[in-house]
């Protein structure tokens, strides 16, 4: 598992040709994905709830598989997901704010992301690696922090 995703999406050109819609050579997008810099705040901004409360609804605690693969494909979880996830790199900087979410909304692929299985899994999976090496940095801080008796 990664932490950091990087996915090429391919999107589908249809194009008129000799009066006939047409399907031309499909173009191609890369894009970045992390929730290691602002995106779990950002996430949780977007969606107005907790990510690791989504991400365990996400992954079906206590239900059967069916029901468990209906959630991780709710496509207003994937969606705050990428937004919340996508990395803008311009140059050697990158972007991870309210303003690249929105500006991942008006993407090409945007509208094609519900149905990438492939990213939808590895997006799942970089949410929840960043979930739980987050919680055991956490879970360091507070017993580094506690009081000895």
């Amino acid at each position: 598992m990664s932490k950091i995703i990087k996915h090429t999406f391919k999107l589908p050109n249809l194009i008129v040709k000799d009066g006939e819609l047409v399907e031309d050579k499909e173009t191609t997008a890369t894009y970045t994905f992390t929730l290691l810099f602002k995106g779990i705040g950002l996430y949780e901004e977007i969606a107005g709830k907790p990510l690791i409360n989504a991400l365990m609804n996400a992954l079906g605690q206590g239900e059967s598989e069916l029901e468990a693969v209906e959630k991780m494909m709710d496509k207003k979880f994937i969606k705050d997901l990428a937004c919340a996830s996508y990395v803008k790199i311009v140059g050697d900087k990158f972007h991870n704010n309210r303003a690249t979410a929105e500006e991942f909304k008006k993407s090409q692929v945007y509208p094609y992301i519900e149905n990438d299985y492939e990213f939808i899994m590895k997006l799942i999976s970089m949410a929840t690696e960043c979930i739980y090496d987050k919680g055991k940095v956490n879970a360091k801080t507070k017993g580094a922090t506690k009081p000895k008796k």
